[in-house]
């Protein structure tokens, strides 16, 4: 019995230590940090195992030429304060310095920078090497840097460790004209030290009894020269002593030859200056392609010219007339001279005075050059014409005449007048065009009037609206009727200047008549010196020119240069 006692204390003993209350000690909770830097600094730990709710300072510090930028949990406190939550990784960030440099010029030129434009700002970071290069622009040259770098090296490298800014230095190329006078006129300028690009106009004006004949050191006849200075220039015009026209001579004794005396040349007393220059220019231009044959005079009656201008005009001709005893056949003395009133209803005409020995040619001023726009500007035109006409008489030496088939009374051997006015229109035409062709200036509104067009555009001008709405008035029509009796049909002038074109085109000469057709027909008449140079009689001509009318224009317009 006992021993049941002792087992049953025992047990209650035990059940009742189980059932009383215990405290409970939670666990202590812990957080890793990881504090790292990237390239440019350094931080003040590299972080650890913190318990939670831990505040941590970490503080950034960057290297020299560094800044630092930020953390990246996008914080930029430095230093940052962390309370340990969770687990963290946290980076710092460091920026290489950086300093702007700043370029400009002074003058013409740019500056080239490595990797960027010249003439902006750019930040490089701190330590780059940037290569400057200064270039010049045309006609200026680099001479200096300045602002934060001074010297006159070019390129240069500068290693960026501050802000810096510079200036580019650049000069104008500075060149010596040098207009050299010369006996027998004068310059506007004896020129100087000017920069590179400078325009001046230059007016070689030549004294009296002297001619301009162009330049030395530069290509051109212009007496007036517009030069841009962009080299050292040296100049000096030209000019030659006039040979003045003999006031006696024998009838025979320049007839026909090229001669070194220019024309005489009288103009009305309304005519300014600039316009009978122009008119002697013209004229040159003209002499300088066929010859000049003499003795020629030019009489110039302004459109605008007064009475009182006029008849003093015609007794400085009628003077002429009586002093040399030339007085033709109108002209019988100075009074009968005075009273024909010659220069009232001036035209535009030739006279070549071959039982006197000189030509002589009327010209009515109705063009004009650039000072007066408001004229009609056919100067060219007209005197070329005219003086066609005068290369024409020069070469015919006879001085008989016969009456011809048209009726008229003319020297032996002229010929038709289709092929005297005919080549007088062409020549016209075609001379001012080749002289542009060749670079030469013309006149100084070649577009008035339609001269600026082609040749082709001309000659086309000619057949649709004076030649093709003609042709019913006279079908099949002989040479020698296409005279000026037919002028407002079939015109010598416009039908004229289509034959001499087909001529030229057949024997490939643009030159043909007055090198070989008017010099050979002193020696072989007329219809030999012509068949010579075409290859064909005037009935073979007069038929085929007849055919070839018929073709289309622009068939036609085949044969015409390119000018």
């Amino acid at each position: 019995m006992k021993k049941v006692f002792c087992l049953l204390t025992f047990i209650y003993f035990i059940n009742c230590t189980s059932d009383s209350p215990q405290e409970v000690i939670p666990p202590t909770l812990n957080y890793t940090l990881t504090i790292k830097s990237e390239e440019g600094g350094s931080v003040s730990s590299t972080g650890g195992s913190y318990e939670s709710g831990k505040v941590v300072t970490i503080t950034a510090t960057a290297n020299p030429e560094y800044v630092f930028s930020g953390w990246s949990n996008g914080s930029t406190d430095n230093p940052l304060i962390v309370t340990m939550n969770s687990n963290l990784t946290i980076t710092a960030s460091f920026d290489k310095v950086t300093y702007t440099l700043s370029t400009s010029t002074n003058g013409e030129g740019t500056i080239k920078e490595t990797l960027v434009s010249s003439g902006r700002s750019t930040d490089y970071n701190s330590g780059s090497v940037v290569r400057l290069a200064a270039e010049a622009a045309t006609g200026w040259e680099f001479t200096s840097w300045t602002g934060d770098y001074e010297g006159t090296e070019n390129p240069i490298e500068l290693t960026i460790t501050e802000a810096k800014s510079l200036i580019a230095n650049f000069e104008s190329i500075q060149y010596t004209l040098s207009v050299l006078a010369s006996q027998g006129g004068t310059v506007s300028t004896e020129g100087g030290i000017y920069d590179y690009g400078t325009e001046l106009t230059i007016t070689a004006t030549p004294d009296e009894g002297y001619r301009f004949d162009g330049w030395d050191g530069i290509e051109s006849d212009e007496n007036s020269l517009i030069i841009i200075v962009d080299s050292n220039i040296e100049i000096s015009p030209i000019f030659n002593l006039v040979s003045q026209t003999p006031t006696s001579y024998g009838i025979d004794q320049y007839w026909g030859q090229i001669v070194e005396f220019e024309p005489e040349m009288f103009f009305s007393n309304d005519l300014p200056e600039f316009a009978r220059e122009g008119l002697r220019e013209t004229l040159r231009l003209i002499t300088d392609y066929y010859g000049l044959y003499g003795p020629v005079e030019v009489w110039s009656v302004g459109r605008d010219a007064s009475s009182s201008d006029k008849r003093e005009l015609e007794a400085i001709f009628c003077e002429r007339r009586s002093t040399r005893n030339d007085h033709w056949d109108r002209f019988t003395n100075y009074d009968t001279c005075i009273s024909l009133n010659e220069f009232e209803d001036i035209g535009s005409s030739i006279s070549g005075q071959r039982f006197f020995g000189y030509h002589i040619m009327y010209h009515r001023y109705d063009f004009t050059f650039a000072n007066n726009s408001g004229y009609r500007h056919n100067a060219m035109t007209v005197m070329a014409h005219e003086y066609t006409h005068i290369v024409q008489a020069a070469n015919l030496f006879t001085k008989e005449e016969e009456t011809r088939p048209d009726g008229d009374t003319k020297r032996i051997g002229w010929g038709p007048i289709f092929f005297s006015e005919g080549s007088a229109v062409y020549y016209a035409e075609f001379i001012q065009r080749k002289l542009r062709q060749n670079g030469i200036s013309v006149e100084n509104s070649p577009n008035v009037d339609g001269q600026g067009g082609s040749l082709k555009d001309k000659m086309r001008e000619f057949m649709q609206y004076d030649i093709i709405p003609n042709l019913d008035s006279c079908p099949n029509f002989n040479i020698w009727d296409v005279n000026y009796s037919t002028r407002e049909t079939c015109s010598p002038y416009r039908f004229g200047a289509w034959g001499v074109a087909y001529l030229l085109n057949k024997v490939n000469d643009q030159d043909a008549f007055w090198t070989t057709l008017w010099p050979n027909i002193d020696e072989m008449g007329w219809d030999g010196a012509f068949e010579y140079t075409f290859g064909m009689t005037m009935e073979q001509f007069n038929q085929e020119f007849l055919e070839f009318l018929k073709l289309p224009i622009d068939e036609q317009l085949l044969i015409i240069p390119d000018l």
